[in-house]
């Protein structure tokens, strides 16, 4: 299946790999970090039927690894990139079993001594609620962590699955909770004084957003 998906990925033009031309600018990652790939899940997402079809696969794999869907309360996934698959993921196990799957997504602090902390704005979990976690892209983990925590903090009890679209990190388990994805794909990370893309001259930029996006494709 992550074969498939990744071939699913190129044809939407959502996997971008570095050529190795200098003036081609590479990705700096969310973590800060720096990358000569990327997957851009936003143009997978923004196509409703291809992200039903994702879900349905997500779950088929998440139901592979133990997944008892009678058991999930809530799906909860970090914003932004993570809401949709939230989403769509909670339709499919309602659908599934004939009754409610809640969903939710949590939300970074825009203050400064909450910087490295989520919350949940919009939503507030019972306490005892099941959690099933997602994410679009995982790349460190840092987002789900938070997200966890986020989950704990309201006295929801996170499982030991996690769903991702596309797991880039190269880790199997992230706090002893084991990753599924549609998509098992690790890339090389560099920190930015360790880049060897940037000591050849190449820019480091943020790859999501039409512009930046643009500037990574076009030809050079």
């Amino acid at each position: 299946m992550s074969r498939d998906w990744i071939k699913i990925y190129e044809e939407k033009g959502a996997l971008w790999i570095h050529d190795g031309n200098p003036s081609r600018p590479h990705a700096l990652l969310t973590s800060g970090r720096h990358s000569n790939g990327f997957f851009n899940s936003n143009l997978v997402m923004e196509d409703p039927l291809l992200m039903d079809r994702a879900c349905a696969d997500l779950l088929k794999c998440l139901r592979r690894s133990g997944l008892d869907i009678e058991r999930i309360d809530r799906v909860v996934g970090p914003a932004m990139g993570a809401i949709t698959v939230a989403h769509d993921l909670a339709r499919h196990i309602s659908r599934k079993r004939l009754r409610p799957c809640m969903c939710a997504y949590t939300e970074k602090f825009t203050t400064a001594d909450q910087a490295n902390n989520m919350f949940f704005k919009r939503t507030k979990l019972r306490p005892g609620e099941s959690i099933l976690l997602v994410e679009d892209v995982l790349t460190t983990g840092n987002s789900l962590e938070l997200a966890a925590a986020a989950v704990t903090l309201q006295q929801g009890i996170v499982g030991p699955l996690v769903g991702v679209l596309v797991n880039r990190s190269g880790l199997e388990q992230l706090n002893d909770r084991k990753i599924i994805a549609l998509i098992d794909h690790p890339m090389p990370m560099w920190k930015p004084e360790d880049c060897p893309l940037c000591k050849q001259g190449s820019d480091a930029i943020r790859p999501k957003g039409t512009e930046n996006w643009a500037r990574l494709n076009v030809d050079y």
